[in-house]
């Protein structure tokens, strides 16, 4: 497959569109997809615009000038592109945007800061990063349950969605059997580790369960405390006295500040990406490996899904797939299967089933049934693939 991730950027300059392709790159790298496979387009090459590959547009806003590149945009506006409008204040954004944008939701570029969210943005467009975006606050109810509903509710607000056990878990639901299930589906823990942390039978066994997946921690660690060595991937984030907006962190009524929000945000976006990198890496290195018992040729494609030729040239296509399968990613799967259906194609979904819970594999199953993308439990695709392939 010869398709190009492509980046179009269009509208007014911005000072911030070379450490935004830094950022872009950075990310690709961490992925492993290699740089050849992304193309960047603007008015003076739109001609290699490629209307069957993926695309996301940056349209940047600027007060006041809203002529720029319009054909150009109503063109992949037509084509049913992803569109980001991007404005210095968004206040302004009715001004700087034109009028075929502005049903658009928007996003403001002021700083520095608003770059790592931007291009995660990005990412998700073209499907490279998961577009839910699902974190799981990890804490000790009697040292730090004020910060943990504080975090939850801000990271809600930056467009997260945080499990936090006194308000995720539905009255009914089996607490633990719902709690790992939902920890295998996030992207990163939020650890907050206050003095006691490790005392608890149960927060031990959650930095256990994270480890086993190779999810990723953001260890916040309280002032005074120290880093625990209990993460196999993952970053500290120590805080001060200063970092709380009392300047308190024993007082009951103790929070955060605005500002250690927002730089707790920034390293949470930081390592979403190389965590989610990580664990379809697991996936598919095991896969491959479950091949090579099998005694399949399995190639990886620089896309980062997985090809098998199996018997009368029949090709299998096999997606990894990061947290719990939705019905979502079965119709992104079946588009992709779609776009490369020159031959016969069969396509399959690969994931880990370690703590889903046994309701929702039911659900997997039902879907199986149903759709015509199938899905396949990692630990179980060497002995498929002898069966099937």
């Amino acid at each position: 497959m010869n398709t190009k991730y492509q980046i179009i950027i269009l509208g007014n300059n911005n000072t911030f569109i070379d450490d935004i392709l830094k950022t872009f790159f950075h990310h690709v790298e961490e992925l492993k997809i290699k740089k050849e496979s992304i193309i960047i387009i603007n008015r003076n090459n739109f001609h290699e615009y490629r209307a069957n590959a993926p695309a996301v547009c940056l349209y940047f806003g600027e007060k006041g000038n809203l002529n720029y590149d319009i054909d150009i945009t109503a063109k992949l506006k037509q084509d049913a592109n992803i569109i980001l409008p991007i404005v210095n204040n968004m206040d302004d954004f009715n001004d700087s945007i034109p009028e075929l944008l502005r049903g658009v939701n928007g996003t403001a570029l002021s700083s520095k800061n608003d770059i790592k969210p931007l291009v995660n943005s990005i990412l998700e467009g073209f499907g490279l990063l998961r577009i839910s975006r699902k974190l799981f606050i990890s804490y000790r109810r009697n040292e730090s349950s004020e910060v943990a509903i504080q975090l939850y509710e801000q990271l809600e607000k930056h467009g997260f969605d945080v499990f936090l056990d006194t308000h995720s878990i539905r009255p009914g639901e089996p607490f633990q059997e719902e709690l790992w299930h939902r920890m295998a589906d996030t992207d990163v823990i939020v650890l907050l580790n206050t003095p006691g942390f490790l005392d608890r039978k149960w927060t031990k066994e959650e930095v256990a369960q994270a480890n086993a997946m190779s999810i990723g921690i953001l260890q916040v660690i309280w002032p005074r405390h120290k880093l625990e060595d209990i993460a196999k991937l993952g970053i500290p984030f120590q805080l001060s006295d200063s970092s709380f907006g009392n300047f308190h962190f024993k007082s009951a009524d103790k929070y955060l500040s605005d500002e250690t929000i927002e730089d707790l945000v920034g390293s949470v976006e930081s390592l979403r990406a190389r965590c989610l990198a990580s664990r379809q890496d697991n996936i598919i290195t095991n896969f491959i490996l479950s091949a090579q018992r099998a005694k399949k040729e399995a190639v990886l494609q620089p896309e980062r899904y997985i090809t098998i030729k199996g018997d009368n040239d029949q090709e299998f296509i096999f997606i990894p797939t990061v947290g719990v399968p939705e019905a979502f990613i079965y119709n992104k799967s079946d588009e992709l299967v779609c776009k490369l259906k020159s031959k016969d194609v069969k396509g399959f979904l690969i994931y880990d089933h370690l703590n889903i819970r046994e309701k929702w594999l039911t659900h997997l199953s039902w879907l199986d049934n149903h759709l015509p993308i199938k899905s396949i439990k990692i630990l179980e695709a060497e002995k498929w693939l002898q069966k099937n392939v």
